[in-house]
């Protein structure tokens, strides 16, 4: 077969790296988005996706819109056989889609119809599902709504956080693909359709999503703070035993512990005796902190710092909304 992969992010680089590794596919020529500034110096850097076309020789185009006419003619005299959608962050016009027979497959980060949209990694883990994956699936004009032709899932490790869920998946799914295109050439596809009425939605993150309520139970506080780690990152205020305010400091890491101790209102983001965090079930073991200005650093290290002892308080600082 031969492909036009459409990607940005760096989910795609273990697929585009087995792709480009000298199968039986290849690759004629990648999309991906405009170089964007970047760092301290607001430098432009190129995607992820463009970086590995530049290293590895592939004819690239770096376009703001796959659709316009220059790039659909340039992707008309190529005349690939099937187009190749990872983490692209554009949608495509059924014009575009018309272009290859065999149309275009998505590698989408989660067992769907669970978790459709911008951010299913994330939202995975803020549902504190069990098992997390990747699908290979058929792109068509609804979102993430196409048929199915392969999946993996894997179990989620209890302090596993977004970003590292990221990573793991990525490589979950680069063996599919060429799986899924040696099918296509065989005719030998199978098609499994979504149960549309099962599906959930997983939208894009913002800043204002970044709360903790240890009202709730250690293991839903664990679970939303991993699914926003390391972005957006939730932030607390703590202030120690004597009501002095120390820090404010991201927590990139955590667990829920394997206690079911309930505890009072009054208690509840108070550090207990071991160093956990009260919730209204359990408690919460904060592993990896960042505090404000600071570089990341283990509990330890933080404890000694700021004063992280039985009696501080940690304080979400966005406002939990009202239930």
């Amino acid at each position: 077969m031969n492909i036009i992969f459409l990607g940005s992010g760096s989910f795609g680089i273990p697929s585009l790296r087995t792709l480009a590794g000298g199968g039986t596919h290849k690759i004629l020529h990648i999309i991906s988005q405009p170089d964007r500034p970047a760092g301290r110096g607001k430098q432009l850097t190129p995607t992820p996706v463009s970086e590995f076309a530049l290293n590895h020789d592939i004819p690239l185009t770096r376009t703001d819109n796959a659709n316009a006419p220059e790039t659909l003619q340039l992707l008309r005299e190529l005349k690939p056989d099937c187009l190749v959608v990872i983490a692209f962050g554009q949608k495509l016009s059924d014009d575009l889609l018309a272009i290859a027979p065999h149309r275009a497959i998505n590698l989408h980060s989660s067992l769907l119809p669970k978790h459709r949209g911008a951010a299913p990694i994330n939202w995975t883990l803020i549902n504190n599902d069990p098992l997390a994956g990747v699908c290979v699936i058929d792109v068509t004009s609804q979102m993430d709504a196409g048929d199915i032709f392969a999946s993996a899932s894997t179990p989620i490790v209890p302090s596993e956080t977004a970003g590292e869920l990221h990573d793991r998946l990525a490589h979950l799914g680069s063996p599919l693909l060429p799986q899924v295109l040696n099918h296509l050439a065989t005719g030998t596809l199978v098609r499994t359709p979504q149960d549309h009425a099962l599906a959930t939605r997983a939208p894009k993150l913002s800043r204002e999503l970044a709360w903790i309520d240890f009202n709730q139970s250690a293991a839903t506080v664990s679970a939303r703070i991993r699914g926003l780690s390391p972005w957006p990152g939730t932030q607390v205020q703590l202030t120690d035993a004597q009501g002095k305010p120390r820090t404010i400091a991201t927590i990139l890491k955590c667990q829920a512990t394997s206690s079911n101790q309930a505890h009072p209102p009054e208690q509840r983001g108070t550090v207990l005796p071991d160093k956990t965090v009260a919730c209204a079930i359990g408690s919460l073991q904060l592993l990896t902190i960042q505090p404000q200005g600071k570089k990341t650093m283990d509990l330890s290290a933080f404890a000694n710092g700021y004063g992280y002892a039985p009696l501080a308080k940690l304080t979400s600082l966005v406002p939990v909304p009202p239930h």
